[in-house]
């Protein structure tokens, strides 16, 4: 067992401003600030003896501004690109040295580059409007040497000012802070409030201006309907589901997304993009996977809360990835005002691999009551390699959802029935070398929906990241109701599920494919990888696809931003799916006061 550590008891600190040699340090990181993101300090107190001791210590902070900007004063300065096609400002390092002379204000005066300024020169000097004289010049070509020496010897800046903005450990900047550098000291005080070593400090980059919303995605009517017919279905009983992969902050790493900045794929910028987008599509039904667990409880749920939403999470069935919280699993949040929850049930795809696994064992007995040992074992060999490879920890929700009753739900005096719908939301298997898992967890998970919903005949409605193109099994499954005999993907599954258990008796289609005739060209759009793996499916024989959330093309995408996703102005590598369906039957029977 490993000794605990003797705690110490508290000491005087050295006087403030002579340090000893056996004195501590700071340890202090700061990320890129961003306007309207809070920024966080990194920091940890390593004591005299090397040990990190947060029982003894405690850490003050102290945030300040620059005076002034440090952003290029060239109005021409490449804004955008560092070669990675993300905005950002260039720290201007070199200064006029006439605006210096006539005191004109660095915020014009200032560059980020020699190359800058010179391309800037033409219409900066503009700005200098003072007599020969008072530049000691006493000539035209005397001007022109000094323009040389401009170029060939700038001034370096001044020492900076600062203007002290608040003492918390994080801070969140202002469109006001856009331009300047902040700075944080850290000061280790012990826990009776004396400092008990030399403070750190910290300058930030530029504070960089949050992006432009991304261009807006228009809801287009589906093939053959018309405008006002789709208008009038969506203002009596329609209701909008989102599907989306949000893309988990564990998995947002510069390994994954090397064309992405680190601000750009930090958490406390992305969560502005989500809450941005999230309420942009104004859903009556989200589904989103890779939603992280600390996530979910600090963020999803309080912002879905505020907004009218009710929700439910499912998290993977491993463990967290380091701290508590680091596991991402899917969230369903549907409108209080427009549903109820009737029934929920988790699904978890471990637990289904061992219970399928027992019952191929099970059928074994039976079938050969008189094997030999060799035999069994033999068998329970290839079982337990085929429970290694579907146990993958994946889940579902599934939800059946109560239609709320609306302002007059009446029918020739009679109440009107309300439906109910049935609304899957999945995270399949990720791995490209496992389609015959896929397929598995695929079949599994319709096997749970038909016996939940479709043999009591409630609509269903299938959202999801399948990690499947239309190519593979997965969707030949979904749309045909079966899989080929000689389908490459069926693999080892093949060997024990027989072909005519691969079915399913729903009639589902391709929500994308009903509104547009096609599924669009990408749902996910990376550097490595651009394809088709998120579906919304649903009921034909009770639901209608009314409408569609269009799907940029990639110059469209790539037009601010000059890179695939992640990038600033989208917070994920997939792009959200979304769809207004109307029940078949009702839009002659229900008046409502509206919906979009």
């Amino acid at each position: 067992m490993r000794q605990a550590k003797e705690r110490r008891a508290y000491s005087q600190s050295p006087p403030r401003g002579s340090p000893t040699s056996g004195e501590g340090r700071v340890s202090l990181r700061v990320d890129q600030p961003v306007e309207g993101c809070e920024v966080t300090t990194h920091a940890f107190y390593r004591s005299s003896d090397g040990d990190i001791d947060d029982d003894d210590f405690q850490l003050k902070f102290s945030w300040s501004k620059s005076i002034s900007k440090r952003c290029c004063a060239n109005k021409q300065c490449a804004r955008m690109g560092n070669g990675e096609g993300n905005v950002v400002l260039l720290m201007a390092t070199v200064d006029c040295a006439v605006c210096l002379r006539q005191g004109i204000s660095s915020d014009t005066s200032r560059f980020c580059t020699l190359e800058c300024f010179r391309s800037a020169w033409n219409t900066h000097r503009q700005l200098h409007k003072i007599s020969t004289s008072k530049l000691r010049i006493r000539s035209a070509d005397d001007l022109d040497k000094h323009k040389s020496v401009l170029h060939e010897a700038p001034a370096r800046p001044a020492s900076e000012r600062w203007s002290i903005l608040q003492a918390t450990k994080t801070y969140t900047p202002s469109s006001a802070d856009v331009g300047h550098v902040l700075r944080v000291e850290c000061t280790p005080l012990f826990r009776t409030g004396q400092e008990c070593g030399p403070s750190k400090f910290m300058e930030t980059n530029i504070v960089l201006p949050f992006p432009p919303m991304a261009p807006a995605r228009q809801m287009v009517p589906a093939l053959g309907k018309d405008d006002r017919l789709t208008a009038r279905l969506r203002y009596l009983n329609g209701f909008r589901i989102l599907s989306y992969n949000v893309l988990a902050e564990i998995y947002a790493t510069r390994q994954m997304y090397p064309y992405c900045p680190m601000w750009a794929l930090n958490w406390s910028f992305r969560k502005q993009l989500l809450q941005r987008e999230l309420q942009l599509y104004n859903a009556d039904i989200l589904c989103l996977q890779e939603v992280q667990a600390d996530h979910y409880k600090h963020h999803f749920q309080p912002m879905m809360a505020a907004w009218g939403y009710d929700g439910l999470f499912q998290k993977k069935t491993r463990e967290s990835m380091g701290l508590e919280g680091k596991v991402d699993g899917c969230a369903t949040f549907y409108r209080t005002s427009r549903f109820f929850l009737k029934e929920q049930y988790a699904v978890e795809f471990n637990e289904a691999a061992t219970d399928f696994v027992a019952s191929l064992w099970s059928n074994f007995e039976l079938a050969y009551p008189t094997a030999s040992n060799q035999e069994r074992e033999t068998y329970q060999a290839s079982l337990s390699r085929v429970r290694q490879r579907l146990v993958r920890d994946n889940v579902a929700q599934i939800v059946v959802l109560d239609v709320a009753p609306l302002n007059d739900t009446t029918t020739a005096g009679r109440k009107a029935p309300l439906p109910s719908i049935c609304v899957t939301n999945v995270h399949i298997f990720s791995n490209p070398e496992f389609p015959d898992v896929k397929l598995w967890q695929t079949h599994t998970l319709l096997d749970q929906i038909e016996h939940l919903a479709h043999s009591r005949r409630v609509p269903v409605i299938v959202c999801g990241d399948f990690n499947s193109e239309p190519s593979s099994a997965v969707y030949s499954l979904l749309s045909q109701n079966h899989v080929r005999s000689d389908h490459p993907d069926l693999k080892t599954l093949s060997e024990f599920v027989h072909m005519s258990k691969l079915t399913h008796p729903m009639t589902l289609q391709s929500a994308y494919a009903a509104v547009f005739g096609t599924e669009p060209a990408y749902t996910n759009y990376t550097g490595s990888w651009v394809g088709v793996v998120d579906y919304i499916w649903f009921s034909v024989d009770a639901l209608v696809a009314v409408a569609g959330l269009e799907v940029h093309p990639p110059d469209v995408l790539q037009a601010y931003a000059r890179t695939c996703l992640p990038n600033c102005q989208y917070s994920s590598d997939h792009v959200p799916m979304c769809i207004d369906f109307c029940f078949k039957g009702m839009a002659t029977t229900t008046h409502n006061a509206g919906r979009y």
